[in-house]
């Protein structure tokens, strides 16, 4: 039997605030704030599914973000997440940092770039490749992306921007003004697709956006003319069973379609997201 905890892998689909280990979580609300947080959250039972999108974003308000307001907050995340990825064997990894969430909680971004620019260097000198993709989300509309592109592009740092957020009224064709002005200084552009919508959303990430790399893109599978778009565009697919399984967007699974996906030539790759 293959050992793949010991296998080098690869993660190109890990948002940051979602990725710090539960452990680590608990020492850090007892520390700052006197928490005593169960050992094994609810959410880890094979039987659990969130009711829906917002009870999981719950979370991240709940532990997450009160973690994050701290003075050491990011400091202590981002190691967190660096030393998670080193001891998974993880040789190259592509992490989504919601900038405007820091922004929000007041943190310097200035800092949170230190801090990832050395702990992106210690991970090098332990042969796993980290990158740093700005998370835009669609809710917050169009404007709001051009403005952190704008802001955010010279940013040594920051090696791309992933369209991501609710999909629901939010086409990535609208967001296309602010993903070119990321591609015009050479940033790399991915959009989260097909994974609580139709595959509408996809063909339109690849036919009018003109990304090659989705997150998520499960529903490709409902429509065979999408499936050879991908296929024959060589758009890769960032597939988060997991995540898909328990929030509801798939059944179990067993009926999960990246297995179909794969075997129709679409270029498959597995990951973690939260």
């Amino acid at each position: 039997m293959i050992d793949f905890s010991t296998m080098p892998k690869a993660e190109l689909h890990l948002h940051l605030e979602g990725a710090p280990r539960w452990a680590t979580l608990r020492m850090a609300h007892q520390r700052h704030y006197g928490v005593e947080l169960p050992e094994t959250p609810p959410w880890y039972t094979p039987d659990f599914r969130f009711a829906h999108f917002g009870e999981f974003q719950a979370l991240f308000q709940h532990y997450i973000h009160p973690w994050l307001r701290t003075p050491s907050g990011y400091a202590e995340v981002i190691r967190d997440v660096v030393d998670s990825l080193l001891e998974q064997h993880i040789r190259y990894a592509e992490i989504n940092f919601a900038a405007s969430l820091a922004e929000q909680h007041g943190a310097s971004l200035n800092h949170v770039w230190e801090i990832l620019e050395a702990e992106i260097d210690r991970a090098q000198a332990q042969n796993c490749v980290i990158r740093i993709f700005v998370g835009l989300m669609r809710p917050q509309g169009v404007e709001a992306a051009i403005t952190w592109v704008k802001q955010l592009r010279s940013v040594e740092v920051v090696s791309g921007f992933d369209l991501q957020g609710d999909e629901v009224g939010w086409s990535a064709a609208q967001f296309k003004p602010a993903l070119d002005l990321a591609r015009e200084v050479n940033k790399r552009v991915k959009v989260h697709a097909g994974e609580m919508t139709g595959s509408e959303s996809i063909r339109i990430a690849v036919e009018d956006v003109d990304v090659d790399q989705i997150g998520h893109g499960t529903s490709a599978i409902q429509s065979s003319e999408v499936v050879t778009l991908l296929r024959d565009r060589k758009v890769t697919l960032e597939v988060c069973p997991t995540s898909n399984e328990r929030l509801r967007n798939v059944p179990s699974y067993q009926e999960h379609p990246i297995l179909d996906l794969d075997a129709a030539g679409v270029t498959i790759t597995l990951n973690s997201d939260d």
